[in-house]
């Protein structure tokens, strides 16, 4: 039987183009799912940018000049496959740290299947690691930090239920905080006075704090010392005035033998009692926190229409603005309920102060007895318009070689100034301006303000099943119904 050459060369060829194109379509696939544990190859279409990390942090894990390594002990396929759309957003964030740096090495360890590997890590840890942990190690220094998975997000207690769900996201928050301490060889420790308030906003300020690479620590100054090595203070609108020994404490604090170089942080209230002993305190570092409330008559320079004491100030570019963007300087500062602060000078001695914030000129106060008059006559009181501050910064110093060396105070009128609310919005300047000030009296080089993120807003979201659906179409079924296909060019031509 003759041969058809001609068929047969095709047919060949076809046969050889089909096994090529099959092979090139498995290896391309296979090229593409080891590179994406190495190299980001997804895209956060969503509008806030929600499975992203910022560019802060980018820019920060850039400069890192040590290996880091992050260990979460939760088998990854179940943390990347979640029903909880705030477990699939940290994976993701986690991975954005090892997509985005050399020096960081992102490892996912399921106990029941290695429990030995964080053995390694208990030499220089003395808690308990386990189940769901996520540990920050830095290789070279062996500091390390260890924190729960629960730890990367914010949550509160469903009343119904009595358990706790997640409210917000702040893993990149978290991840960084834990980054820049294990890389800082000196840390900065902030120490929170643990006293009676009724301001809800403690937790903020020291989130904020630890997300700018503080160590945070909170005390009961009734029962424990100020640890010696704190190099800031944070006192929350606290509702009633302290003792005199506790006074005292903070006194000898603030001027370490007369070294100086420690910071404070005061929060005001307009729900606080009489303080005298506060007040005593700060009137001598030339700080005067005055009664009432701060109002604005200009609508432009109110933050809710409904409340004239919920105010507006805007920023000039100053020593305490160095960390804010250049095209964000000119948004506000939301202050509600703020009691107005009196710069008693600028300089007396050893002491010196600096104004931080204050109104526009058509600003007000309507002190104590001005709102008891409205509410016991029904007029209202005649109110001279003026600048009134609302932040200002106080400094005593000494010369310690030749340096200047300064303790500082930091007094804000109102608590709220630094609600999460606030602090969160991208619109106010008020959490890039508190990281910016608290940078500056501190001494820190760099500081990033990360706010959470609150994924509740419609996204597109994949689903376990979904996601193991189109692994399996991409990896496995368009290859073979590639391979079909040429199977059956191949066939119809060989029986031409």
């Amino acid at each position: 039987m003759k041969m058809n050459t001609k068929k047969l060369k095709y047919g060949a060829a076809a046969t050889v183009i089909t096994v090529v194109v099959i092979a090139l379509v498995v290896l391309l696939n296979v090229i593409i799912y080891a590179l994406s544990d190495r190299y980001n190859m997804s895209f956060d279409l969503t509008p806030g940018g929600d499975f992203e990390i910022s560019d802060e942090t980018k820019n920060y894990i850039a400069s890192l000049n040590e290996d880091v390594e992050i260990c979460t002990t939760v088998d990854e396929l179940a943390f990347e496959t979640s029903e909880s759309i705030y477990y699939r957003q940290a994976y993701e964030v986690l991975k954005k740290y090892e997509y985005n740096s050399d020096r960081i090495d992102v490892n996912f360890v399921d106990m029941t299947v290695d429990p030995t590997y964080v053995e390694k890590y208990k030499q220089y840890y003395d808690g308990s690691i386990s189940d769901y942990s996520v540990i920050v190690f830095n290789n070279n220094s062996h500091k390390i930090r260890v924190l729960s998975v629960n730890d990367l997000f914010n949550m509160d207690i469903n009343y119904y239920t009595m358990s706790q769900q997640i409210v917000s996201s702040k893993a990149e928050q978290t991840l960084t905080s834990a980054l820049m301490y294990v890389t800082d060889p000196n840390p900065k420790k902030a120490v929170y006075l643990d006293v009676v308030t009724q301001s809800a906003n403690g937790d903020n300020i020291m989130d904020m704090l630890a997300s700018n690479g503080f160590e945070t620590v909170t005390i009961d100054p009734n029962t424990e010392d100020i640890p010696e090595d704190a190099d800031m203070l944070v006192i929350n609108a606290p509702l009633n005035d302290f003792s005199e020994d506790l006074i005292d404490r903070i006194y000898n604090f603030m001027e370490n033998g007369g070294n100086y170089g420690k910071n404070m942080i005061y929060t005001a209230s307009y729900s606080q009692n009489d303080t005298p002993n506060i007040d005593a305190f700060l009137e001598e570092w030339g700080i005067r926190v005055g009664d009432g409330l701060v109002g604005e008559n200009n609508r432009q320079n109110i933050a809710s229409e409904t409340s004239a004491y919920a105010i507006m100030a805007y920023l000039e570019e100053n020593d305490y603005t160095g960390g804010i963007p250049a095209e964000v300087i000119s948004n506000p500062i939301a202050a509600y309920n703020s009691r107005p602060i009196e710069i008693m000078y600028d300089y007396s001695g050893n002491v010196t102060t600096d104004l931080l914030l204050a109104t526009s000129e058509t600003g007000f106060v309507m002190t104590n007895d001005m709102i008891e008059e409205y509410y016991s006559t029904g007029e209202e009181p005649p109110i001279e318009e003026k600048s009134v501050p609302i932040m200002a910064m106080t400094s005593k110093y000494t010369f310690i070689d030749t340096k200047q060396v300064l303790s500082n105070i930091l007094v804000i009128g109102s608590d709220d100034i630094l609600n999460s609310g606030l602090t969160s919005q991208t619109y106010y300047n008020n959490g890039d301006y508190f990281v910016s000030i608290v940078n500056k009296m501190s001494g820190k080089e760099n500081g990033l303000n990360i706010v959470a993120k609150d994924l509740t807003s419609e996204t597109y979201e994949t689903s376990a099943a979904q996601v193991t659906s189109l692994r399996i179409v991409f990896m496995f079924v368009l290859p073979l119904l590639v391979a079909a296909a040429g199977i059956t060019v191949w066939l119809r031509r060989r029986h031409k």
